[in-house]
């Protein structure tokens, strides 16, 4: 499966052409390391469960945009694949508003999804209430990673406001360390400005701001900001911009930087370097989130196709929604189940913090989708790219542009009617 999933990206990569697609596939960009080994178990499961019904996995490693491009010409010429690793929010909205995907409701109402997965995720995988896709999992990007023998060294009480946090920062920036490792890139810093949006809108707020009803020339927008220029961008390591999100993680194993708030991939990574869960690393809720819990999803969606791809992607939903599909691709992704009925045994020490968090945050009505995927594509992107902005060069001036630049977008989309309200 390797070699052909490696064969179907360079079809599209180096020829140009579109890659073929049959009734059993369901194409995705887990493409290698535990990512890959996530999706083959849950394929496993699910040929288990319906062997009548086989699907197999199709990668394009690393590459959502390539899949995408492929995606959309299959779509076109009317062979998609059964199946095919979603986003959640405003790209299902894209699909689906073209009729391009199923309605996946008598599934979704078979395996109790409004049941079994938490509420705020629930809004991202359904469009005008309808359900078009089955989450994986919940990538929490919210917390902040610490290294411990850092903390411990340097006497650092662990931060619970954000007075907390940037007198932490002084106190490692006095002891000539890094405080904050970030990466370069549209998300990272983004994923950092969560925290500071929270304190200042709230979990209502924050959906506010997705569906386009709460202004980004607020005065709880330009807070936001602030807070996240005192606390975040102002302690972030020298050359930081020009890191990969691994190469950020390397700070910490490294002793360069004593935090990074990345999603919880990075746990992963520091494993796989040799690191000790909760002994050598271990994380805490980033301050002034509110017990509230932002999350990042892999997600399966469906199109429209034949009765033999429909049989095929409803075996594979079916087996991703339950518990034992939920727990193979989990246990190897690093993430916490999206069905919160799947067994806790499969993680370890930081899964187990994580999930209780979430679990703390649904009680809450607080686990938050990531807000890029609840704005219309061009704003979303635009807010990646002007925070990334702001975090480089925090100025007055920087920030008035910032918000003048989202502001004028924001005016834009809604005079096309592109808001969802989630």
């Amino acid at each position: 499966m390797k070699k052909f999933g490696a064969t179907v990206a360079l079809c599209g990569l180096l020829s140009g052409t579109a890659c073929a697609a049959d009734a059993s596939q369901v194409w995705h960009y887990w493409g290698g390391g535990a990512e890959l080994d996530a999706v083959e178990a849950l394929l496993a499961v699910a040929n288990t469960q319906s062997p009548d019904t086989p699907i197999v996995g199709q990668d394009f490693p690393g590459s959502a945009i390539e899949l995408r491009r492929q995606l959309q010409t299959a779509l076109l010429g009317g062979t998609p694949p059964a199946a095919y690793q979603s986003a959640m929010g405003y790209e299902l909205k894209t699909f689906a508003d073209a009729g391009q995907l199923r309605d996946i409701s008598p599934l979704w109402e078979e395996f109790g999804g409004d049941r079994i997965f938490p509420v705020g995720l629930q809004r991202v995988m359904k469009v005008d209430g309808t359900p078009y896709a089955v989450p994986l999992n919940m990538h929490a990007i919210s917390n902040i990673f610490y290294n411990k023998a850092l903390v411990e060294e340097l006497g650092i009480s662990i931060p619970t406001t954000f007075e907390d946090l940037q007198a932490a920062c002084e106190t490692i920036e006095a002891a000539g360390k890094g405080c904050l490792a970030n990466a370069g890139g549209p998300f990272w810093s983004l994923y950092n400005f969560y925290v500071p949006l929270i304190a200042a809108v709230g979990t209502e707020g924050y959906f506010q701001l997705g569906s386009g009803e709460l202004s980004f020339d607020s005065d709880e927008f330009r807070t936001a900001l602030a807070t996240y220029r005192d606390t975040y961008a102002k302690h972030y390591v020298a050359n930081w911009s020009g890191k990969s999100w691994p190469q950020g993680a390397d700070d910490v194993v490294a002793g360069r930087a004593v935090f990074y708030q990345m999603g919880d991939w990075a746990s992963g990574y520091f494993k796989d370097v040799g690191l000790e869960p909760a002994t050598d690393y271990d994380f805490f809720p980033a301050p002034g989130t509110g017990g509230a819990v932002v999350i990042q999803v892999d997600a399966i969606a469906t199109p429209n196709g034949t009765d033999t791809s429909n049989a095929a992607a409803d075996a594979l939903l079916r087996a991703a929604a339950s518990p034992e599909g939920q727990a193979a691709f989990n246990k190897h992704k690093g993430s916490v189940a999206a069905n919160l009925e799947t067994p806790t045994d499969i993680y370890d020490a930081i899964g187990v913090k994580t999930y209780e968090t979430m679990m703390a945050a649904e009680a809450n009505g607080a686990v938050l989708p990531n807000l890029f995927f609840l704005l219309p594509t061009e704003l979303g992107s635009e807010l990646g790219v002007q925070i990334e902005r702001f975090a480089s060069d925090p100025s007055d001036a920087t920030m008035e542009s910032v918000i003048e630049t989202l502001e004028n977008l924001r005016l834009s989309a809604k005079d096309k009617g592109l808001f969802v309200t989630w």
